[in-house]
């Protein structure tokens, strides 16, 4: 077993990559040096009682579903520690914070990780203080008067802060960093803006009227916005888990086609994002890829299986399962943006699928995605009545049904996509 520390942590790793990480370290040690040696500390006791704080904020981390990615509520009290000792000390205590507990829930990530994390929220901090400070904002008993110096402060951080771990991950994995960001933390905007932000100027004003104690006391509440967002963090998760559990269900009704949802979702996702489209739609297409069989489930085993040719009484049996997977998955809020893809993905281009013939643009884009998705894949496996018809043929076979039974634009992406090497594909008929 090779040790790949021998060879360095960015072995391996893109010239970007490299120049992006370099910047980061390099500015926030640069501020780092040039402010902390100056900064003004008129008491340490609530500067240690605020570092306390923090490190247990910090020591319950929320991790983000299906990310490497988390959040804590100590942005809060980096809000309100701008406001009160301003952003240098904030910076400081930020950092010592970062280091405490980078060997505790983190204590697994290597050195140039937590460097890179110290750094960034050195500059995330410095940056989102002098915005503040641009603003007219400062230490004041009056929450009204912080409302606009706190909104920048909030859109500045959070900004930054975010931003700054897309663009990473992007160029660790050649990805689009706009894409990881809308994934990743765009639904998180409104809970940090609207809950966060305000939080820290009410932690800000309780410091300036009571001092220490009042903070203390209000790290009660803090905890609770914590358990309140982790609870929402964990639907998501539940949502995504509960679709899982759907897709082994259809799996379990018809075996020959195990795993052929998660390939459709796969190729759906992957065709979708190089349609730029967002990544809510992608959200519901992903959804949709998991569950576009969830009525065959309301189709007899028997004809799900059979080897030969469909009688005219089977085969309309088999044509109401999009029907059936639409009606079930429309019972569940969340899944309300998948209902029309499961509905709509056996409708063909030319109006001659079903269930309601629908054609052309009537139909549905993302259905228009999951259909050539769900068609290439099917070409691609093995069936109770046929064997795989091998890539190049399934190929050839989107190829021909442009314009008749798939949207030419969406065969086309998809045909870039192989192309590129996006998704990996499996020819069984070539192994």
């Amino acid at each position: 077993m090779s040790d790949s520390s021998a060879v360095g942590p960015f072995h391996g790793r893109s010239l970007a990559f490299r120049l992006y990480y370099a910047a980061i370290v390099s500015a926030g040690v640069v501020i780092a040096v040039r402010t902390f040696p100056g900064a003004r500390i008129e008491s340490w006791g609530p500067v240690l009682w605020w570092l306390g704080f923090s490190i247990a904020s910090d020591l319950s981390p929320i991790h983000l579903p299906r990310t490497g990615a988390y959040i804590t509520v100590s942005s809060a009290l980096d809000y309100a520690a701008i406001v009160v000792f301003g952003p240098v000390v904030a910076a400081m205590i930020s950092t010592v914070s970062t280091l405490a507990t980078s060997f505790t829930t983190r204590r697994r990530a290597a050195s140039y990780k937590i460097l890179f994390n110290v750094c960034l929220f050195i500059i995330t901090i410095s940056s989102a203080g002098y915005v503040f400070r641009l603003v007219g904002g400062y230490a004041t008993p009056n929450v009204r008067e912080l409302v606009l110096p706190m909104a920048a402060c909030g859109i500045t951080y959070f900004g930054i802060n975010t931003f700054g771990v897309s663009i990473i991950v992007a160029l660790l994995q050649q990805a689009n960093a706009w894409r990881i960001w809308q994934r990743t933390y765009l639904w998180t905007t409104v809970t940090h803006l609207v809950g966060f932000v305000p939080l820290g100027a009410i932690i800000a004003v309780i410091f300036v009227h009571i001092g220490i104690p009042g903070v203390g006391l209000f790290l009660v509440p803090l905890m609770l916005a914590r358990y309140s967002f982790k609870l929402y963090t964990d639907m998501r998760k539940v949502h995504f888990d509960t679709v899982r559990a759907f897709t082994s269900a259809i799996d379990a009704s018809d075996p020959y086609t195990r795993g052929h949802s998660e390939r459709v979702t796969r190729y759906s996702v992957a065709i979708a994002r190089d349609m730029r489209l967002s990544e809510r739609r992608v959200q519901a297409i992903e959804y949709a890829g998991f569950l576009h069989d969830m009525g065959k489930i309301g189709v007899d085993h028997d004809i799900l299986t059979k080897p030969g040719s469909l009688t005219d009484e089977e085969w309309q049996a088999m044509r109401e399962h999009p029907v059936i997977g639409a009606r079930i998955v429309s019972d569940l809020d969340f899944l309300k943006g998948a209902r029309e893809v499961v509905l709509y993905h056996h409708e063909r281009y030319d109006g001659k699928g079903y269930p309601e013939g629908l054609a052309g643009e009537r139909i549905p884009l993302e259905a228009r995605i999951a259909k050539v998705a769900d068609a290439f894949d099917a070409m691609m496996s093995d069936r109770p009545y046929r064997s795989s018809l091998g890539l190049q043929k399934s190929i050839q076979e989107l190829e021909d049904g442009k314009g008749t039974e798939f949207d030419p634009e969406v065969v086309d992406i998809f045909l870039a996509v192989l192309d590129a090497g996006k998704v990996e594909v499996v020819d069984l008929a070539s192994a």
